[in-house]
This record gives C-alpha cells, sequence and structure tokens, in this order.
C-alpha cells in the first residue's frame, strides 16, 4: 500500500462556491443513492456522504482525537476507558429500552456520541444540505476562513473498506495455518443472483457480511491490527436502532479501526490511489455565510428540524431572534 496523502492532494478537488446557485449546481452533480449489482453480481452501491466544517482550519477529526492529544494511538486507549465507564453506570440513568445489548458495541458508541462522550465515531449526513447548515451553525461572525462541506463517496470507501478487510481475513486464516499446522484454504463467499438466491437473500447477506466487517473492525484481532495499520481502515457504519436527531439529521458515521493512525491519516491511507475523485470539497466565503444560512432556513433546514427536541426549539428562537426578529442593520 502506499503512503498517504498529502494537503495539496486533498485540495486539488476544492471549489470555492460563491453564491447559492453554484452551491446548488455543486450538490446536484451528485448522483442519487443507488444500490444494484456489479459485474460479479455482488451488491454494490453508489451514495455520496457529507460532513460540514465551521473552518478550513478543521480536519476530519473525531472528538476523541482532539481529547487523547497528539500521541496517535492514545484515543483507542482513552475511548476504551470512556466505553466502560458509560456502560458501567449508563442503567442507572437511562431506562432499560434504551439500552442496547452489552455486546454492540457500535450502538453503545453511538448512543455515547448522542450525548456528547467522546468516541472514535465522525458524524457525516446523506444530505449535502443538512452539511452546510452545521458548516454555518455556531460559527463566528468574525471568523474569516471559508467554512467547507467535504464529500465523500461512499461507494468507493466501502469498496476499498471491503478489499483491505478481505486482505487482513488471509492474514488471519495464514497465521492460524501456521499456529495448527493445518491447511487452511480462503473462499470469497459471493451471494449471487444465478445461484438461485433471491434479491431479499442477497440484501441480507450483505446486510450480515457488513455486520461482521464492523464487529471485526470494533475489536480487532493483534493480526487485523497491523493489517489496518499498514492499509488504513476507516468504515461507514449506521446503528439497527436511530435515535430521533440521527434520524433528522440523515446520519451515518465513519470510524478509523487503524489504531496506530489519526482518523484523516487512516482514511487518505486506504483510499491512496483510487482511480476517481471520491472525496471533494466545497468552500463558502464568509461574506455568503449569512445568505446560505437564510436559503437553509427557507428549506425547513433550521436547529428544530435537525434537534427534534427543547435544545433544537431553544436554538430555533435563537436563530429567528438573530436573522428574522432582530437583524443587525448591516443585513436588513
Amino acid at each position: 500500500m502506499k503512503g498517504s496523502f498529502t494537503r495539496e492532494d486533498k485540495f486539488r478537488v476544492s471549489k470555492e462556491c460563491a453564491n447559492w446557485s453554484e452551491i446548488v449546481s455543486a450538490f446536484e452533480s451528485f448522483p442519487m443513492p443507488q444500490v444494484q449489482y456489479d459485474s460479479e453480481s455482488d451488491l454494490a452501491g453508489t451514495a455520496w456522504i457529507f460532513r460540514g466544517h465551521k473552518t478550513t482550519k478543521y480536519s476530519l477529526e473525531p472528538t476523541i482525537e482532539r481529547v487523547s492529544g497528539q500521541k496517535p494511538d492514545s484515543w483507542a486507549e482513552l475511548e476504551w476507558q470512556a466505553l466502560k465507564e458509560f456502560r458501567s453506570k449508563a442503567r442507572m440513568h437511562l431506562a432499560p429500552s434504551l439500552l442496547p445489548p452489552g455486546d454492540k458495541t457500535l450502538d453503545w458508541l453511538a448512543l455515547m456520541r448522542h450525548y456528547g462522550v467522546p468516541t472514535r465515531l465522525l458524524d457525516f449526513s446523506s444530505s449535502p444540505y443538512i452539511a452546510l447548515y452545521f458548516a454555518l451553525r455556531g460559527r463566528l461572525e468574525e471568523e474569516e476562513s471559508p467554512a467547507e462541506v467535504w464529500a465523500i463517496n461512499a461507494g468507493a470507501l466501502l469498496d476499498r473498506a471491503g478489499s483491505v478487510s478481505i486482505y487482513a481475513d488471509r492474514e488471519e486464516i495464514e497465521w492460524e495455518a501456521k499456529k495448527t499446522g493445518k491447511q487452511v484454504t480462503f473462499t470469497k463467499v459471493s451471494l449471487c443472483p444465478s445461484d438461485a438466491a433471491s434479491g431479499l437473500d442477497i440484501l441480507k447477506g450483505d446486510d450480515a457480511y457488513w455486520d461482521r466487517v464492523i464487529t471485526a473492525a470494533l475489536a480487532p484481532s493483534q493480526i487485523r491490527i497491523r493489517c489496518f495499520n499498514e492499509s488504513g481502515f476507516v468504515l461507514l457504519a449506521s446503528p439497527p436502532v436511530e435515535n430521533p436527531r440521527l434520524s433528522s439529521q440523515q446520519g451515518v458515521f465513519l470510524f478509523n479501526a487503524a489504531k496506530a493512525l489519526n482518523f484523516e491519516d487512516s482514511l487518505f491511507k486506504m483510499m491512496n490511489g483510487h482511480a476517481d475523485n471520491w472525496c471533494r470539497l466545497f468552500r463558502i466565503p464568509p461574506k455568503m455565510v449569512r445568505d446560505f444560512e437564510e436559503r437553509l432556513f427557507q428549506l425547513n433546514i433550521h436547529d428544530l428540524s435537525l434537534f427534534p427536541d427543547i435544545d433544537g426549539l431553544a436554538g430555533l428562537i435563537r436563530q429567528k431572534a438573530r436573522l428574522h426578529w432582530f437583524p443587525k442593520e448591516s443585513h436588513q
């Protein structure tokens, strides 16, 4: 595997959107999400996911990395401690119906993320307009840096992640063969329509496959950790039971399983060499931030629509006061 991308590589796919028409044109250039069969009759997908940043100063960095500091592998230790503490005490503060099963690490991390606990999960949305709103929400008026919307080709990411996972599977099987002295063969199972499997069977099989990949990535063996560190490994995941906020925001998560790398280095290392422009970056100049926020409000994208609770209501009132009820004279 090649080394990770430089920042210059990343920013070759950036575009500044100087007005609303340009941002709409940019967002409409993305294909609608699709599920289809590839040339080997395996399920393949076409979808993009999006994330907003208030400033170009921010990298793709989950909260656990910001809290743990500069040492790349310290985030994994910190997340384990936080997960253990949260699991042990959450049942005293939440109804049993809200608690995931004890072995569902992704569900626990998603619940922790919902309550603001630092985790490796990085929020994305399937809607570029929602990502744009989060790029503008709470932004300081004096901020001189452009806001940003990241776009990542989820289908390309899963394709590369699948290849790395298969490589790790092979390494585990070969290690087991050396350990036991038994001859072990590796076979990639493909559910294919011509094998008399229904579309539903294939969908279920594909879901089960990615569930296994995610489970192995969240608690990897030493062999898998070595493979992930060598290749980089970032996965897309969505908990099977969503909360209202995640649903309203059309949210999904990306997470890093390469414990010796930070998120951004792991992602770009895994995707290095991909032929397509799998990652794009859109920038909004500071002078257009208010105009874009007002246009999103007209599209019913605001705090209450994305946070359907009392916090969202309070945010909506603050936004109305700022934009509509008592706007600054310079904006009238």
